[in-house]
């Protein structure tokens, strides 16, 4: 019976931190269409088509893109850059040594074992701490956002910071999604 628990914590354990990709509709990773063997690795452009989704994680990190989203995912001296050119991603970072950053073409946030969400659309973007530190710079502003249960902000075209007042683009049941995907459950589920 021991060795039977042993073996299947085992599989769970590979499950949970196997790179998978799960998509609906038309997703490119790279230029080519997805598949069920499709991996997304570091360096690799995600674009999704309309009424598309694509859902993956990346070692101890997960993310869900919505429809319309063009996106990468690079590592550069031990940096791992989420870009968002366009469109929304929500993504969750394990905690540990690895440094995070989400960009748009007008903010740069530091993540810190965090949950986020980013949107960037008509040169603005919309940036949810969903839990955890994260740190947002613009050209215009410097701050930094703790949260247990998500802030929200825009930020204008020009890098000034306005608060949003509602949740835009994610929702609880995905980030319990993606925390799920690396073997986690969000902070605000373990009150």
């Amino acid at each position: 019976m021991k060795k039977i628990i042993i073996g299947l914590c085992f599989l769970f354990a590979l499950n949970v931190f196997a790179d998978s990709v799960i998509s609906s509709g038309d997703v490119y990773i790279n230029g080519k269409k997805v598949t069920k063997n499709s991996v997304v690795k570091l360096g690799d452009f995600i674009k999704t088509g309309k009424n598309s989704k694509v859902k993956f994680n990346i070692g101890k990190d997960a993310f869900l893109a919505n429809a319309d989203t063009k996106f990468s995912i690079e590592e550069k001296g031990g940096l791992k850059t989420l870009n968002v050119v366009t469109g929304g991603v929500l993504a969750v970072f394990g905690k540990g040594g690895e440094k995070h950053e989400v960009k748009t073409e007008n903010m740069t946030a530091g993540i810190r074992g965090t949950g986020v969400y980013v949107e960037h659309i008509d040169g603005k973007s919309y940036f949810c701490t969903c839990y955890g530190e994260t740190e947002l710079k613009t050209a215009k502003a410097h701050k930094f956002y703790k949260a247990s249960h998500h802030k929200m902000e825009w930020v204008l075209a020009d890098g000034s910071i306005k608060h949003a007042k509602k949740l835009r683009g994610h929702d609880d049941d995905e980030l319990r999604e993606l925390e799920a995907m690396v073997g986690r459950i969000p902070p605000f589920d373990k009150k």
